[in-house]
């Protein structure tokens, strides 16, 4: 018959111990990234560039503006801009925050593919829209030619309908909130 062990040496007790500890760390990390994800909400997801938040009482912030920064514009960069919109709508809880584009895009026609009225950005805020509008009429406003008319005639709806704002308006905007 073998001997029988009574209390494990004290090696084994030391390894039990590190491992309970390796698992308990884990644990731990485990816990905290639940955590993190669950407070973060589905926003973050977005990869928006620009948030502002409104602190609630007993509750997390609620997300009231959105931005979406694209200094210039390729057409794949502007789809961005929208899918980010449609997802943050889709995946939104309650009242639809702002969302919108920040741009120094100056070609009218790549501000017209994202702030055409698609939907999924509320409107394109320009850096220094009465330098690019004044810009616009230099160029566009006296050419006979049908595309510098069109082009023209496109720009000037984004702006009056609203769908182009100058950037000094989103910080008027964001310091009401």
């Amino acid at each position: 018959m073998g001997k029988r062990i009574v209390s494990p040496p004290a090696a084994a007790r030391r390894a039990q111990a590190l491992v309970q500890a390796v698992e308990d760390a884990v644990a731990d990390e485990v816990a905290t990234r639940r955590r993190a994800l669950y407070e973060v909400g589905a926003e973050s997801l977005l990869r928006l560039d620009v948030t502002v938040s409104d602190p609630q009482a007993n509750r997390l912030p609620e997300l009231e503006i959105g931005l979406s920064l694209k200094w210039s514009l390729r057409t794949d960069r502007a789809q961005d801009c929208r899918s980010q919109g449609a997802k943050l709508s889709a995946l939104r809880r309650g009242r639809m925050p702002h969302f919108a584009a920040l741009t120094m895009e100056p070609r009218p026609y790549m501000l017209n593919l994202l702030g055409g009225g698609s939907g999924d950005v509320d409107c394109v805020y320009h850096l220094h829209l009465p330098a690019l509008t004044q810009a616009i009429e230099d160029v566009y406003g006296s050419q006979t030619n049908k595309n510098a008319q069109r082009t023209y005639s496109n720009f000037q709806r984004l702006v009056e309908q609203r769908r182009l704002r100058d950037y000094d308006e989103l910080v008027k905007y964001a310091v009401s909130l």
